[in-house]
């Protein structure tokens, strides 16, 4: 062992051997002095620094105890070979957002960083999948209906749904602290859950859209549609209606190719910077009257092959803006 070696293992024998004596210490100095012993050791001792301090120790507990399940999230998920277990222990770790957390001001930590950029991204990518699978299973679903049962299947009441169909709260891990959150809130932070965990199945599928599809499709998307009969069920629409049905197609994939692009160039940009750069996107003069509606007939000429649009409209639209937008602000995502 080399000279610093051994100093670094001598120090950390001493540190060990001086909290052992100091331990020690208060151990007799609580049996001699009883509870008064305390005031050898906190200044304010007629404060409520022992409910503090049990406070304290009970969420330690618990970050001790409650951790990801990641066997278990594989096996909820149908994807037992699931590969990044990393991914899926940031998509289902976060602290609570409610206002009732002891520090609610406080700036996110990495991890909870981590978690609301998988959200974002998994968010974009949901969004793109439902409106593609509406647009090719219901080829008379006019533009409004579709928007419409999007937004229902993407509602935080209906996310947090499927959450609890496979037992997320359970198998995540999240320190609560303060009041218990309401239903509102609740189903914002179970939603948010299922986002992330959807944008870590689409990175563990190497960002392969129609694999991420097909998942979704099967565990959720098909069976819930079916709910909506009301609105699945319509007559033929009257001409002119498929030019605004790809108009929306190609709104969402658009969305979806921003948030994509802005989430792999950035790695560690927060959601909140990625969110508000793709809609500098959107605001820049760069795309051609009536785009979304032409992005959505590329598209489908491209055979809805998600990967050779995403490459077609960043190499020639999306990284020659985000280029000059870090010219024009100089704050290069900061």
């Amino acid at each position: 062992m080399t000279v610093q070696g051994t100093s670094t293992v001598e120090s950390n024998l001493q540190k060990v051997f001086e909290e052992l004596e100091a331990a020690r210490k208060m151990q007799d100095d609580w049996m001699n002095h009883g509870v008064d012993f305390v005031d050898f050791y906190v200044e304010d001792a007629g404060g409520d620094w022992l409910e503090k301090w049990g406070k304290c120790e009970e969420e330690l507990e618990l970050i001790k105890i409650k951790q990801v399940d990641v066997e278990a999230v594989k096996v909820a998920i149908d994807l037992s070979d699931f590969g990044q277990a990393k991914l899926l222990e940031i998509a289902l770790t976060s602290r609570c957002h409610t206002s009732e957390c002891d520090r609610p001001h406080d700036s996110p930590t990495g991890q909870e960083v981590k978690q609301q950029r998988l959200s974002l991204l998994g968010e974009a990518i949901f969004g793109a999948v439902v409106t593609d699978y509406l647009y090719r299973e219901y080829p008379y679903l006019n533009c409004d209906a579709i928007s419409t049962l999007k937004a229902r299947l993407a509602d935080n009441q209906k996310l947090a749904k499927f959450a609890q169909s496979w037992k997320l709260k359970e198998l995540s891990w999240r320190v609560w602290s303060g009041k218990e959150a309401d239903k509102n809130e609740y189903n914002k932070i179970l939603a948010e859950s299922f986002e992330a965990l959807f944008g870590a199945i689409y990175l563990e599928f190497d960002r392969n859209f129609s694999l991420a599809e097909n998942w979704l499709i099967q565990q959720l998307i098909e069976t819930t549609v079916s709910e909506y009969l009301d609105l699945t069920r319509q007559p033929e629409s009257a001409l002119g209606n498929e030019e605004k049905r790809r108009e929306v197609l190609g709104a969402d994939m658009m969305d979806a190719i921003a948030i994509d692009y802005l989430y792999n160039r950035f790695p560690e940009r927060n959601s909140s910077q990625l969110s508000r750069w793709k809609n500098l996107l959107a605001a820049k003069e760069i795309f051609p009257k009536d785009f979304k509606a032409k992005l959505g007939n590329h598209y489908l000429e491209l055979e809805s092959n998600f990967s050779r649009t995403r490459d077609w409209l960043v190499d020639n639209f999306i990284k020659t803006a985000v280029d000059e937008l870090e010219d024009e602000t100089g704050d290069r995502l900061q």
